[in-house]
């Protein structure tokens, strides 16, 4: 057994498919196939159960990814702490976030990170928070940052920054005279919503339940999975929508929106770093968490 073979492995696990990890590891498929062969016959065990469409761990692989996922990390760690006493701190990062977080909280975190370690090499996943969660549980990334919590057994979440959600609509009549709308109010406006999956969806619909104390029947015109994509429907007057405070802080000197609080229900949400409870942070993921804290928002 050898560190490719453990690479490789671990890859597959993650990618779920044999030529995309192939050609993420810069290897021909033949000799990754090699690798996996290898390692399957020195422990004895099916690693892979392979299909036309996805390669899934067996269980026997299952067990073992987590002690591989172990093994690496260990190098790394070697690897780094050797780095780190030669004050050089290099990788690539694999960050799985959902929007807001994406676009108003992480290119702040990544400039300091990037000034403080510049040999660090970046590879985002933008994703919606459930698709960030259902990665991080099924091991293909190691790490997220999220507006949701999870509340999941098998996970870790800890808060990394607040946030409060407003209403946006056109800068014209009604709209353009009130300083604020009540959650009754809400409900009588075609409203545009972010897709299922979106952390601030959930969290708009949770509240809005929980105030009314019953599942509320929304006017709901559309379903964007796009910021820039609502702020444009909303001038053009398609619908109003509730969204980050943070997505909209540049926004308002435009003068086409109308930011309004929801005057009688103050909906606050955190966003959250994520990881499993069960496997090792690696030494690259593990200072990056340590930055993020240190530097919280």
């Amino acid at each position: 057994m050898d560190f490719r073979q453990l690479e490789s492995f671990v890859t597959i696990a993650k990618i779920k498919n044999f030529s995309q990890a192939a050609e993420k590891l810069f290897l021909t498929q033949p000799a990754l196939s090699n690798h996996i062969s290898k390692l399957e016959n020195e422990l004895g065990i099916t690693l892979f159960e392979r299909n036309n469409k996805r390669t899934e761990l067996t269980p026997a692989g299952k067990v073992f990814f987590i002690s591989a996922q172990a093994m690496l990390n260990q190098r790394e760690s070697a690897i780094l702490d050797l780095n780190d006493y030669q004050g050089k701190i290099e990788g690539m990062l694999e960050i799985g976030t959902s929007s807001v977080p994406g676009q108003y909280l992480l290119p702040d975190i990544l400039k300091h990170f990037n000034v403080r370690y510049p040999c660090v090499v970046y590879n985002i996943h933008y994703l919606n928070s459930k698709q960030v969660i259902a990665s991080i549980l099924s091991g293909e990334m190691d790490f997220g940052i999220v507006g949701v919590n999870p509340n999941n057994s098998l996970l870790t979440s800890e808060i990394i920054a607040e946030d409060i959600l407003v209403v946006i609509a056109p800068n014209k009549p009604p709209f353009n005279v009130m300083e604020s709308i009540s959650a009754e109010e809400l409900l009588r406006y075609r409203l545009l919503s972010r897709q299922e999956g979106s952390g601030t969806r959930q969290v708009f619909e949770n509240a809005l339940n929980q105030h009314f104390n019953e599942k509320v029947k929304l006017k709901t015109v559309a379903y964007i999975d796009n910021n820039e994509m609502i702020y444009i429907c909303v001038k053009k007057g398609l619908g109003i929508s509730v969204i980050s405070s943070l997505a909209v802080a540049d926004k308002a000197s435009v003068g086409q929106l109308k930011i309004l609080p929801i005057s009688n229900l103050q909906i606050k949400r955190s966003f959250y770093f994520v990881y499993p409870k069960s496997r090792t942070l690696s030494p690259l993921v593990k200072c990056f968490k340590e930055f993020v804290f240190e530097n919280k928002l």
